[in-house]
């Protein structure tokens, strides 16, 4: 069992707008919609949407824009999704790892034991796709964690 189970079309929407972006030099970032799940007394997390809207970007820092919070709720309540599950950003050229900012943005905005970190660098490939990975955070801890992508939404 892993700890977070993450949609192949969630990857493929985030891939999209990464490559976009780094073809910029820029970092980018969106929402993670899902759902905290149990299977036989052990948790994990369920992650089927990923939403975005205009992000203020550097190479090397991220964040949405005033304007972008109108679209992303527009977003959210049009696909009906259940809750959101944390965060995903991209480091393009510089791997995958929380930085300081990383973790403060975690520790303030996504603070519950189910809430993930995707992190990608869209320039870097492993098995056929982006390099990603997922982090788990608690306070200025965090941990690399467990995940499989899945083809179809888990019942």
């Amino acid at each position: 069992m892993y700890d977070v189970y993450v949609s192949n079309d969630v990857l493929t929407k985030a891939e999209a707008h990464f490559t976009q972006q780094a073809r910029r030099g820029l970092e980018a970032m969106g929402l993670l919609a899902g759902e905290p799940r149990t299977h036989e007394g052990k948790p994990y997390t369920f992650v089927e949407e990923y939403f975005t809207a205009q992000n203020n970007a550097s190479s090397v820092s991220v964040r949405f824009s005033d304007a972008a919070f109108t679209e992303l709720v527009k977003q959210f309540h049009e696909n009906k999704s259940k809750v959101i599950v944390g965060w995903m950003h991209s480091h393009p050229g510089y791997g995958c790892f929380m930085s300081h900012t990383d973790l403060a943005t975690q520790e303030k905005y996504f603070p519950e034991p189910f809430h993930v970190a995707l992190v990608a660098d869209p320039t870097k490939t492993e098995k056929g796709r982006m390099l990603f990975r997922a982090y788990k955070a608690s306070g200025k801890n965090y941990r690399e964690t467990s995940y499989a992508i899945v083809e179809r939404r888990m019942q």
